[in-house]
């Protein structure tokens, strides 16, 4: 993991480090000897030009955002390990080495009307594009071409299966220097658990997309989004009809047999899901509740997250090691730190792929990062995580105290200068900046408009408060860097509050307090790479239990964390326990909790709160079968 620098002058409120700069040349100070007034009227005149030029330099920095930035630098280029899987060999999921010298990103040329309006290519919703047969047969068309091509083709299905396979698997390591050649450091390059995870994906898909298209020489094709927090279509958050057998038109191309056979249509997707609670008959849920709870669900992970830390996720800088599992604190180390938005599309990796079938521990093939991008179903799932990266962005402040505060991403170098390399439809290695992927309209295509289905979940209402009588004092608070544990029971902490300060709110570039999101964070939790892992957690409700319904003003939100294989949610964590650190991660969790406060009518920052954290991933009664954490904390972004 790196160590996280302290400079002289701080952070700036983009996170980005900033040096002060106080370079005077010595012949700007001092006039010459002998000198009368010429001299020190040039005395003058210099020491004005040096604060011209300090000045400048300063708003030079500022513009910049860093002088010391540390962005994450990773290509397919060079090192690449194979990634092992629960049943079988290690799987090989390198990419061919380009066949001519890799490219600078150019953002595409979008033709426009007559007026001057770009016109774009269109991601439509799933349910509604497979009424459309010319669609699905132009759809299931580009995949077969695409599949027919030679393993040694970059743009080959399976190639394109090894870029997700590789780039999310710690196949390569990250590198000290820009350029896909640039000298590698050591430490695996991961782009979940952090703030690189929805700008990798959507140039992923970017690049997916237009290779797609140029197989059947149509331009204007476009991915349709898995439209799956649609509550207001019937069929919406079902598993699109169009990827299964049997549809009428010919689709073959758009199959994949490792998909659960309990969850295919007219079944919905339940992002409140819990595979062990399925596996006992205890989920039995009707469509109407699912359809809440989903609701709940999508309120809590994409509505409530007003900053970008909390929908994005936490900073990847270079020398950071979101696989170990080990953390030096003192040292400046941080983990790895999930957005709400991957949180929540965890759920679906999960819910469609081969979950408790004792034949496939893998979950294969939707349900891990290795496999999913076999799937031609991953696509059309990560194109409706794109979309609601771009709806985040324009969902009104319903969250904090002031009302005002604009959801923005990240702004500092660090973020913004990440880069990766990808293919083009050319079969060239394209070099790719995060800066280059956070306007979708630059890249030539935007989504068909559901703000009514949208509307639902933005603007969602929690069942009334439970009134549940608990006194913050009957539970203990959690150890700082102790032995704070989560096991197959619910288990609750005391929280102690403060209000916000001045400071809180310079170091997060919001103009006062009442800007602040105020967050309940669950600091360096140890997972096994290979378990699933759920927490739902509840505030001032401490009777919440693995069936306590989600529509509650009480919970504020879930964390998953979805295995690289193990699909018996029998198994424990015991079984890995003996095995080498190397096997689990360090993960920090937040919630939000603004919008949960103003509900239950706590309004007082002096006021503390009880939290309670419900694992939902099976474990034996054995203390030894859970988690652990470093702490909990109140924390304000």
């Amino acid at each position: 993991m790196r160590h996280i620098h302290t400079m002289a002058s701080g952070m700036s409120p983009s996170g980005s480090r900033v040096r002060k700069t106080e370079w005077i040349p010595q012949s700007l100070l001092h006039g010459r000897q002998g000198s009368g007034r010429n001299s020190a009227s040039k005395t003058h005149q210099q020491l004005k030009w040096a604060v011209y030029i300090c000045a400048f330099v300063l708003c030079l920095q500022a513009l910049l955002g860093t002088v010391d930035a540390d962005p994450v630098l990773a290509s397919s280029l060079g090192f690449c390990k194979n990634v092992t899987v629960l049943k079988g060999a290690p799987l090989h999921c390198c990419l061919p080495a380009p066949k001519r010298t890799p490219i600078r990103f150019r953002f595409p040329r979008i033709p426009r009307t007559f007026l001057g309006r770009p016109i774009l290519r269109e991601r439509k919703p799933a349910h509604i594009v497979q009424r459309d047969p010319d669609y699905v047969r132009k759809y299931n068309l580009a995949y077969a071409r695409m599949k027919a091509l030679p393993d040694t083709d970059p743009r080959s299905f399976l190639n394109q299966w090894r870029v997700h396979c590789s780039f999310c698997n710690e196949a390569f390591k990250q590198r000290r220097t820009p350029g896909p050649l640039g000298p590698e450091t050591g430490v695996v390059l991961q782009v979940h658990y952090s703030w690189t995870f929805l700008p990798w994906h959507r140039i992923y898909l970017y690049y997916h997309e237009r290779i797609l298209a140029s197989l059947i020489n149509d331009p204007t094709f476009a991915l349709p989004f898995w439209n799956w927090d649609n509550q207001l279509d019937q069929d919406a958050a079902m598993m699109p009809a169009m990827f299964f057998p049997n549809f009428g038109v010919q689709n073959s191309a758009l199959f994949d047999q490792f998909r659960n056979p309990n969850h295919l249509p007219p079944k919905i997707l339940y992002l409140g899901y819990n595979s062990k609670l399925e596996a006992e008959g205890k989920q039995n849920l009707t469509d109407k509740q699912i359809r809440y709870e989903n609701l709940c669900v999508m309120y809590n992970q994409v509505t409530t997250k007003i900053s970008a830390r909390d929908f994005l996720g936490g900073p990847y800088v270079v020398g950071t090691d979101n696989s170990a599992a080990t953390v030096n604190v003192s040292a400046g180390e941080v983990p790895g730190e999930s957005g709400g938005m991957e949180s929540v599309h965890n759920v679906a990796h999960e819910w469609t792929g081969l979950i408790n079938d004792p034949e496939h521990p893998d979950n294969e093939d939707m349900g891990n990062f290795i496999y999913a991008a076999r799937d031609p179903i991953f696509y059309s799932h990560h194109s409706n995580v794109d979309r609601l990266w771009d709806v985040w962005k324009t969902i009104p402040d319903k969250v904090t105290r002031s009302g005002n505060r604009k959801r923005m991403d990240y702004t500092s170098r660090d973020f913004l200068d990440s880069e990766f390399t990808f293919f083009d439809e050319n079969q060239d290695m394209v070099i790719v900046k995060i800066r280059d992927s956070l306007d979708s309209s630059k890249l030539g295509y935007k989504f068909t408009d559901v703000s009514e289905s949208d509307n639902m979940w933005i603007y969602y209402e929690p069942m009334p408060a439970q009134e549940y009588p608990s006194n913050s004092s009957d539970y203990p608070a959690a150890t700082p860097s102790g032995y704070n544990y989560i096991g197959t029971d619910p288990v609750s902490f005391r929280l102690d509050r403060r209000a916000p300060t001045s400071e809180d709110a310079r170091e997060k570039g919001v103009k006062n307090v009442d800007q602040l999101q105020e967050d309940v964070v669950l600091e360096r939790v140890k997972i096994p790479h290979l378990q699933y892992a759920r927490f739902d957690v509840f505030i001032n409700y401490p009777a919440a239990n693995r069936q306590t319904r989600l529509y509650m003003s009480e919970f504020v939100g879930t964390f998953t964390h979805l295995p690289s294989g193990m699909v018996d949610m029998s198994r424990s964590v015991s079984e890995s326990s003996s095995e080498s650190e190397d096997n689990f991660r360090i993960v920090t969790i937040r919630y939000s909790v603004n919008a949960a406060l103003k509900r239950l009518g706590i309004t007082d920052y002096n006021t503390d709160i009880v939290v309670t954290i419900v694992s939902k991933g099976a474990r034996n009664s054995s203390p030894k079968t859970g988690f652990t954490f470093s702490n909990l904390i109140q924390d304000f972004q």
